[in-house]
Formats: C-alpha cells, sequence, structure tokens
C-alpha cells in the first residue's frame, strides 16, 4: 500500500521539478556585459542623475554602468533604437516612440517660462516671444520639442527664431536673450541659479488647462511659493504652468533581469535620499501601463510571474491537479510570509518616522535656546548638539523608506542650516567681542 502511494507522490515531484526547470530554462534572461546610460550635456539634471543612478546600478550589478553625454532626448531615443546604451532618459513630450518602452517615471518637469526683468512690461506672455531672441533649448533636446509646442499654441511656429537652439543658461550671460523656455526639474542646479538671478522673473503660462487638454503628455502644475531655497526663497508667489515626466526607458525586448535590477536601484536603495523629488514605487506602478516594459509588471505585481508557471503546468495532463495544488500551497505559503515580512517592515517603518518626528523636535528646540545666546563658547556647545543629533538620526534612521522620505531630507537641511547659523553667530560674536576690546580705553 505504501509503494502505491509513493510512486505517484514521486511521479508528481519529478514533474513539478521538470516544469520549473523548463520554464526556468525557457524564461532565464542575463544582463549585458556593460551598461550604458544615455543622458544629456554635462552638469545638466539629467547626467547628474544618471551618474548618481550608475554608481548604484553598478553595486547592484556588478556590471560596469556607463553614463553617455547626448544633446537630449532625440539622440537617446536613436542610440536605444541603433543599440548604442541599454538605458536612456526621455522627456515624455509625445507618445512613446516605436521600440521604446519605459522603465520608470523618474520625476515631473515644469516649464520655466523665465524672462528678463528688463523686458517685462514687453513680455507677459508666450505669445509676446514672436520676434525676439528666445532659448528654446537644444536641437534634438525634449526641451526644445517642448517650446515648439507650447509656442505653436500660440500660432508662432518655432523657426521664426535666430540662433534659438541655444543652452538656457545663456540667458544669464548674454544681455540679448529676452526669455527662455526651461523644461527641467526642479533639482537642476543651473536652474536654481537662473531663478536666484536678480535679472531674471519667472511668469505664469496663462493656460495650462488647455495646453494640457491639446497636449495629453502636459500636465497642468503650480510652481509653489518658496521651492528654491535662499535669503528670500523663491518664487515669491505660486507659477502656474505645466509640466513633462522625466522617464528611464529601454528597447521594448530589453531583458527582464535588466528592468528588474534598474527598479530596484531605483526604489530600493538610497538613491530617493539624494533626489528627494523623484516618484515613489506607487506612483510607478498607477503609471500608464500601455507605455512600460512588460517586466515593470512583474517588478511592481510579483504574482504575475507564476502566471507563466500554470500556463506551462496546463501542458501537463493526468497530475496536473496535483500540480496546481503544490504550487497554490506553494503560493499560499509565500504570499502569508510576503505579507507578514511587509507588516514587520510597516511597523518598523512606523516607528522610525516617529523617531525622525522627535529628532526634528529636538532640532527645533536647540534653535530656539541658542536664539539668546552670545557667548561663543556657549554656542559651540549648541553647534555640537545639533551635531549629535544629525549623528544619532543618521545612526538609527536606517530604514530605506524613512531615509527616502522628503521629510528627512528636510530635517538633514534643517541640520545643515541650523549649524551655519550658529557659526554665523560665533563668528559674529567674536569680532563683535574684539571690536569692543579695541576701542576700550586704554
Amino acid at each position: 500500500m505504501r509503494l502505491r502511494l509513493f510512486v505517484p507522490l514521486a511521479v508528481v515531484m519529478l514533474l513539478v521539478g521538470i516544469t520549473y526547470a523548463v520554464v526556468w530554462y525557457t524564461t532565464r534572461e542575463t544582463l549585458p556585459p556593460e551598461i550604458r546610460i544615455a543622458a544629456g550635456k554635462k552638469d545638466g539634471l539629467y547626467f547628474t542623475f544618471a551618474e548618481q543612478y550608475a554608481k548604484r546600478l553598478q553595486e547592484r550589478t556588478g556590471r560596469p554602468v556607463r553614463v553617455v553625454e547626448t544633446a537630449g532626448s532625440a539622440e537617446n531615443i536613436g542610440l536605444l533604437r541603433d543599440g548604442g546604451v541599454e538605458l536612456a532618459l526621455i522627456q515624455t513630450d509625445a507618445p512613446t516612440p516605436s521600440g521604446i518602452a519605459g522603465v520608470a517615471p523618474l520625476f515631473p518637469e515644469p516649464l520655466h517660462f523665465l524672462v528678463r526683468k528688463s523686458k517685462r512690461n514687453d513680455i507677459k506672455s508666450p505669445a509676446d516671444l514672436a520676434g525676439r531672441q528666445v532659448a528654446l533649448g537644444l536641437k534634438g533636446s525634449g526641451m526644445r520639442h517642448n517650446s515648439a509646442t507650447v509656442l505653436s499654441h500660440y500660432d508662432i511656429p518655432a523657426n521664426a527664431f535666430e540662433k534659438s537652439d541655444i543652452h538656457f543658461v545663456s540667458i544669464a550671460t548674454d544681455k540679448n536673450v529676452d526669455a527662455a523656455l526651461v523644461t527641467t526639474g526642479w533639482m537642476n542646479p543651473q536652474l536654481e541659479q537662473l531663478i536666484r538671478n536678480d535679472e531674471l522673473e519667472l511668469l505664469d503660462i496663462p493656460d495650462p488647462e488647455g495646453l494640457a487638454m491639446r497636449h495629453p503628455w502636459f500636465t497642468p502644475t503650480t510652481i509653489p511659493s518658496g521651492l528654491y531655497h535662499g535669503k528670500t526663497p523663491l518664487p515669491l508667489k505660486p507659477v502656474r504652468t505645466v509640466a513633462v515626466t522625466a522617464l528611464l526607458a529601454t528597447k521594448a525586448d530589453a531583458s527582464d533581469d535588466l528592468v528588474r535590477e534598474s527598479l530596484v536601484t531605483l526604489y530600493e536603495t538610497n538613491l530617493p535620499a539624494s533626489y528627494p523629488g523623484l516618484l515613489p514605487a506607487k506612483a510607478a506602478k498607477e503609471y500608464n501601463a500601455a507605455v512600460m516594459h512588460r517586466g515593470v509588471v512583474k517588478y511592481h505585481d510579483p504574482a504575475a510571474a507564476f502566471k507563466r508557471v500554470s500556463q506551462a503546468l496546463e501542458l501537463l495532463s493526468k497530475s496536473k491537479e496535483g500540480l496546481f495544488g503544490v504550487v497554490a500551497a506553494g503560493l499560499v505559503v509565500w504570499g502569508w510570509r510576503r505579507r507578514r515580512r511587509e507588516q514587520i517592515a510597516a511597523e518598523a517603518d512606523k516607528l522610525q518616522k516617529q523617531q525622525l518626528e522627535g529628532f526634528i523636535g529636538r532640532t527645533l528646540t536647540v534653535e530656539l535656546e541658542q536664539m539668546e545666546v552670545t557667548e561663543p563658547e556657549e554656542l559651540r556647545a549648541y553647534l555640537r548638539q545639533v551635531t549629535h543629533i544629525k549623528q544619532e538620526a543618521l545612526k538609527e534612521l536606517t530604514s530605506e523608506k524613512v531615509r527616502g522620505d522628503q521629510l528627512f531630507a528636510i530635517f538633514l537641511s534643517q541640520c545643515a542650516a541650523l549649524s551655519e547659523k550658529i557659526q554665523m553667530r560665533m563668528i559674529y560674536a567674536r569680532v563683535s567681542q574684539h571690536t569692543v576690546c579695541d576701542y576700550s580705553p586704554k
């Protein structure tokens, strides 16, 4: 009797093993020997982001990762199609090109309408740009395509401008440039310098909703007041405009392994801590699936991978029910363990979020207490407190989710600003003491 039970069970287990072996063999993927990423011009947001991303992707995969400097989205798409790169950063300034698939939406890129203040009375809208010298972006860049789209909304052809295919930073150095249409993320350091330029002003796009309705890759958005830090955070008031999305893309037939490792690097490393504007995995999961690579669904929904297993199991005849029972039981156990891990991780993240709020509160207490202190040595003690709080937070807050939270970035900025403020007060106090000594009666 035992032998009769053992034989069918052995057959079932053998078939399960064969099925998994067949599925693994037919679906296995390999990474390319070198991963190349098409970015943009050096010192631009795409290139600086790609460098940080490449560093983490190389650490993750063990493969060399190289960033390729380009003129922009059009060149990046061409390199992808020709096999010159494996990944590329592009702007979603049109429907996704044929043969190209999205990997992840990265960050929104608002269109910044910058005008020289001396021309402010003459230029109130993009409709007033005709016949003027305007920086529209380099040829082949998504920025230039967006500029042309906005101008066409006002019946102004892009070819009506002379020498318009110049980098947007030229408005700071060339007094003949009256305006610039700049489509880039708010983290772009070159853009921040322009925003803080006293000779320039950031203006509204008058009808962002209408633009977005006619051109679906645009979305109406608002640049909030005070986004760009400084003595006087700018802009002084909210600015209405439109935005596109920076997209990490690859070839439509790229391997699922490449897509998976690319996504793991985005969402499961400390990259979001360096780029607080990076869209989270939840937003990426809800992004337009029609333009995304097939491997994206498998990453955001791991259970989808088992569909291919079930399809292979259907090819087996008499042992089908037994095999499905084994696989189903495995899925139940796997699902339970995953939910339990997620629950434990969520509780740990919640606890660390509370700790982060505590660290922020301690920093605010130090800031209030040091305001009435004028002695350098007493100020030095407060400076040590800030440093200790920051070091303690970095040691205890190890959760990637918490470190990627915008509140964590605000805490680090708060510590840095408070330390700088205390140091300046110490310097001022020492100078004041020396001045009093120098002018006191001998």
